[in-house]
Parts: structure tokens; C-alpha cells; sequence
């Protein structure tokens, strides 16, 4: 009878099977295991934004606990798949980055390079570590009892995202800037900045020599926080660093030489840069950087406004300018003098560029702005109409269409870009910064590093 019960539970068995058929699937899910699947978007801030509102707070390497429902979205640009960043990510979106802190392993899994993430704030601390924006949790030294913003747990970090969509690295790739040597040491630079994923072109390890490695724990080197800080050549270590955790994969992986692009989180501590690899891979074979069709940086002392001309449509005889040249800043524009604002019409027009042996060409530059009606009183414009140097009409110029314009709150620089397709293929073009205003409001506008790609 054993025998008959165990051949009739392997026939119904083998029927149970068969039953599912070849079309058989397994369930699918719709919601993600990870995260609260719960959260919808709502009081959405820009990462900027969120960095503008608690300015004064990171500046001061202070924290606060976000008390009121506030959310950001962004997509994850580094995790701790190398070993090289311990329990954060790094988060960005179009307008500026920041680091999550999470008391927790392997985030890499759920939270994969190119991961969009929407993150609720409320009842989370948001503080700086040295000045770079951190959203996490209160750390306690337990030597000194002093507190300052650190890691949340893994179960309140849980409650408090949602992933969106499946990761997708090529925008992680797509998001990758040029780091601009030249503003390193620019206060305003390291704080629209840091937090970002970045590229610094050809540069070389200053010890590397076939032999020496990232991060040896072997005495040989000054560890902070088992942590290497290795100086570029020719770059002050006070301004930039690869910091490498003793912890990293590649720790003990001899250092190139030669000349590379290095790829990582350009984070800060203070007012050094600390470059994090997130794997080997952002050690890279380096690239011809590429030639712009034009470039004017208005930071360069010996240059100042380079080869732009002012031209004043309206100035009145309060004004001695409008636009004028400031070593920090850049070209700036204003029509307010004694608590007095002044109606304006002032334009700043580069001098004729040559596009005839392009197809397409974009226009990029970083500006700043605050006070006045906004960007409704600022314009820029192109044209290919002949220019005298000291009259300008209007109606021969073309305005143009910015991919985005500063909040106006801070002066915190930003980077627009718009197509200069139209005048692909043609020569003597200009473009043209209008800044104007009224006697009831007047902004300041800044300019910096101007170029056409």
C-alpha cells in the first residue's frame, strides 16, 4: 500500500506540473521591495533650493531636523559598490547634489548608480559636515558628548524614500561635468557644486610611481579617518585631493602614472575638494579636452570683459555704467545706486565668432542673479546683422531660449545653456547679454565663463 500512496503523489505531482504549462509565469511586481512605496509627490524643492534654504545652517556646519513635509528628487550618482564610500550616496538632480547618510551596507543594491529616488525631509536633519550638504541623522561624539549631522538608520531611512523607475546609468554618464580648475579655490564655485559628480582632466597623481598604492595601512602614509588624501601635480593639496578609505576595494591597488581624467563625487571638507572613486573605472585614460568654438571667462584679470562691448541704449546721468568688470564675479550688471533704482537698457555683445564649419553649437555660461522683476528684465540675444560697436537695434536680434534661469534668491551661479542650431554654419555671429530695468526695480545680474561648443 506505501508503494501505491507514494505513486499516486508522484503522478498527482507530475499532473501539478504539467497543469502550469509552458505559459506559466511567476508574479510580477509591481511595487519595489524597497522603500515606502506609500509616498507621492507633493512640496517637491529642487536640491538648489533646499540648499538655499538651509544656507546659513550648512555654512556653519550646524544641522536642523526638517519639521515641516518637504521632498526632493534626484538620481543616485555614487554608492558604496567600491567600498570607497561608507554608508551615504550621493544624490543629484539639474540643479546641484548633496549626500544621504544611511547607517547602513550595501546600499548599492537598492539604491544603483542611476536609481531616481524621491525623498520626503520631514522629521530627518539637514547640516553640513564641513560644509557639504549631508541629509542623514544625529551623530553624538562620545568623547566630547558635541553633535553634528551623521547617519539615520536603515529603518527610519525605509520609511522615508521611494524609488522611481528602474536605475539607468547612461544618465549618471550623461550628468558627469568638466571640474573648472580655474574656480576651485571660488567660494561661490565650491557651493553650487559640491556633492556633484564631476571630471577633472589630465592630471597626475603626484605619487604615483609604479609602485606606491591608493591607500596602504601600512604607516607609511598620514591616514585621516583610515582615509588617504593624495595630491595632484602642480594643484596646492589645500585645494584638491583623491581621498581613498583604507576600506576600498582598491586600496592597495598600485596608483597610475601619468596623466588621466579622474571621475568621482566631488565632495568638500571646508574649502578642499575631496574626490571619491567609486570604483577603478573612474580612473580613466585622458581625453583630448575638448576645443570650444569660442570661450570668454571674465575671471581672468589680464582680459577682464575680453572682447565683449558695452553698449548703453538708456543710462541715465546718475549712472557712470551699467556693466562693469569685477575680479569675483565676473561681468556684472546693476541700476541701483544710492537706495535708488534707475531704468536701464544695457547690452553686453561679444565680439563676431565664426560658426561656418560647424553643423550645431550650443551656447553655455554660469550666471547668478538677485532682487528686480527676475529674469523678465534679462535677455540674451543673437544675430548675424552687421554691428557698428555703439548703436543697437533691437528688432536684428533674435532672443534666445535658456534651458533654465537662477531661482533669483541667492548668488549661487548655475549653468544655462541654449542651441545656437539657427546659426550653425555662418559667420560673424554675436550674441548679446541685455540687461534692463526700471525705476521701480532693478536687479544685479553676474556673468562668468562664457563659451560655444
Amino acid at each position: 500500500m506505501k508503494q501505491m500512496k507514494y505513486i499516486l503523489m508522484a503522478i498527482v505531482g507530475t499532473l501539478f506540473v504539467a497543469c502550469m504549462g509552458e505559459d506559466y509565469a511567476e508574479p510580477a511586481l509591481e511595487q519595489s521591495p524597497y522603500g515606502n512605496n506609500a509616498l507621492t509627490e507633493s512640496n517637491l524643492l529642487t536640491i538648489q533650493q533646499l540648499k538655499d534654504k538651509y544656507a546659513n545652517i550648512i555654512a556653519n556646519s550646524g544641522m536642523v531636523e526638517v519639521e515641516q513635509e518637504t521632498q526632493i528628487k534626484g538620481i543616485i550618482t555614487g554608492n558604496d559598490i567600491g567600498g570607497n564610500i561608507y554608508n551615504e550616496v550621493s544624490i543629484q538632480d539639474e540643479t546641484g547634489a548633496l549626500l544621504v547618510c544611511i547607517a547602513q551596507g550595501g546600499l548599492y543594491g537598492p539604491l544603483a548608480v542611476g536609481q531616481e529616488v524621491l525623498i520626503e525631509l520631514k522629521g530627518l536633519m539637514i547640516g553640513g559636515y564641513g560644509m557639504q550638504p549631508e541629509i542623514g541623522g544625529v551623530y553624538t561624539n562620545q568623547n566630547t558628548g558635541a553633535q553634528s549631522i551623521g547617519r539615520m538608520s536603515r529603518y527610519l531611512w525605509n520609511t522615508h524614500y521611494k524609488l522611481i523607475g528602474t536605475p539607468n546609468p547612461t544618465k549618471v554618464e550623461e550628468m558627469i561635468e568638466d571640474f573648472d580648475q580655474a574656480q576651485m579655490t571660488n567660494a561661490n564655485y565650491l557651493a553650487a557644486n559640491c556633492g556633484k559628480i564631476m571630471k577633472i582632466r589630465g592630471v597626475t597623481l603626484k605619487d604615483a610611481n609604479g609602485k606606491k598604492v591608493y591607500a596602504p595601512d601600512d604607516g607609511s602614509v598620514s591616514l585621516t579617518a583610515n582615509c588617504a588624501n593624495r595630491a595632484f601635480t602642480g594643484i596646492d593639496q589645500n585645494s584638491l585631493v583623491l581621498r581613498t578609505s583604507t576600506y576600498a576595494d582598491f586600496a592597495n591597488t598600485i596608483m597610475p602614472e601619468g596623466e588621466h581624467d579622474i571621475v568621482g563625487i566631488f565632495t568638500r571638507y571646508r574649502n578642499t575638494w575631496q574626490i571619491l572613486l567609486r570604483t577603478l573605472d573612474d580612473v580613466r585614460e585622458a581625453e583630448p579636452e575638448p576645443t570650444a568654438l569660442f570661450e570668454e571667462s571674465f575671471l581672468d584679470a589680464e582680459r577682464k570683459q575680453g572682447d565683449f562691448t558695452i553698449v548703453n541704449v538708456v543710462m541715465p546721468g546718475d549712472l557712470n555704467y551699467v556693466w562693469n568688470w569685477d575680479s569675483r564675479y565676473g561681468m556684472k550688471a546693476s541700476a541701483y545706486l544710492n537706495s535708488t533704482n534707475h531704468a536701464t537698457d544695457s547690452w553686453l555683445v561679444s565680439p563676431a565668432i565664426d560658426l561656418s564649419g560647424v553643423s550645431d553649437a550650443t551656447l553655455t555660461f554660469s550666471q547668478a542673479f538677485r532682487y528686480g522683476n527676475g529674469a523678465e528684465d534679462l535677455h540674451v540675444y543673437a544675430t548675424t546683422e552687421a554691428f557698428d560697436g555703439a548703436t543697437i537695434d533691437a528688432s536684428k536680434w533674435k532672443e534666445l531660449t535658456l534651458d533654465q534661469w537662477p531661482e533669483g534668491t541667492s548668488w549661487t551661479f548655475i549653468t544655462s545653456t541654449t542651441s545656437l542650431k539657427d546659426y550653425a554654419g555662418k559667420n560673424g555671429v554675436r550674441i548679446a547679454f541685455r540687461y534692463t530695468s526700471t525705476d521701480k526695480a532693478a536687479a544685479t545680474w553676474e556673468i562668468q565663463n562664457v563659451s560655444i561648443d
